[in-house]
């Protein structure tokens, strides 16, 4: 082997090592409005169930940063230009596959339910035709087959957050809106439940929960280990564990039951 072959080989050897040697620190993002994946505390704290679940499957020795809340779309860009290495709490993996690539299999599920005023009487979904309602701006409605729902007869306008459409709610410019269960109970019962709600209880949709790696992160390279690690956390119950720990804290299940109005 000449000079120049041995130069090459050990150019192409110590490129590879360094390229694995990068992925030394995980700098994570996601919504400020997804509780208990993902959501802001005063607008300053990125904080959620999500990142712990990343914690407890990256190697010890990769170190993990939050970024500080963003908007979504921005998050997203950040994902895009690698900006961020992981994108926590994405709902859907059929984005395009040169913006990130997205991590299977889904960490968790998300069901979408419809919440009303309470005593508005809205006890089935035939009963939206007619009525005023909402979703979130970067939800796409995708309604179970066995539901029946026709969208195209719903009267929808987009909010920007759950906490803006329990707004609308309290202020009687929307009868309802479409909204994920676990958050919108979060976000209902820290907000001091301003406005007295009630839930229909058969979900209109559920989204799988994915993480994203950014294709520009040098951890890309760690894709086939931490899927392995999210099969392996999902077999142990890692994320069933944290959830039930969330759900203690706020009380959610017994808001679930609580928000399911009596016929």
């Amino acid at each position: 082997m000449n000079k120049h072959c041995c130069i090459c080989l050990f150019f192409c050897l110590f490129k590879g090592v360094a390229s694995e040697a990068q992925c030394t620190q995980m700098r994570l993002s996601g919504s400020a409005d997804m509780p208990p994946i993902s959501y802001a505390i005063n607008e300053e704290k990125l904080v959620g169930i999500g990142f712990e679940f990343v914690r407890t499957i990256l190697q010890k020795e990769i170190s993990v940063e939050v970024t500080r809340p963003a908007p979504l779309q921005r998050v997203v860009q950040w994902a895009r230009d690698g900006h961020i290495d992981m994108f926590v709490g994405l709902q859907s993996d059929e984005y395009p596959k040169e913006w990130f690539t997205v991590l299977h299999p889904a960490i968790t599920d998300s069901a979408y339910a419809v919440f009303y005023r309470r005593g508005k009487r809205v006890m089935n979904i035939d009963k939206l035709y007619g009525l005023r309602g909402a979703i979130l701006r970067d939800m796409e409605l995708k309604p179970n087959p066995t539901i029946k729902l026709e969208i195209e007869n719903l009267q929808l306008l987009r909010t920007d957050s759950i906490a803006q459409a329990i707004q609308l709610i309290k202020l009687k410019r929307i009868d309802y809106f479409i909204a994920p269960q676990w958050q919108t109970i979060n976000t209902w019962f820290e907000s001091g439940r301003v406005v007295p709600l009630a839930m229909l209880p058969e979900p209109i949709q559920i989204n799988h929960v994915y993480l994203a790696l950014s294709n520009f992160s040098p951890c890309i390279e760690q894709k086939a280990v931490i899927e392995s690690e999210i099969v392996k956390a999902k077999q142990s119950g890692v994320m069933e564990a944290l959830l039930e720990q969330s759900f203690l804290y706020t009380k959610a299940i017994d808001q679930f039951y609580n928000l399911i109005e009596s016929p």
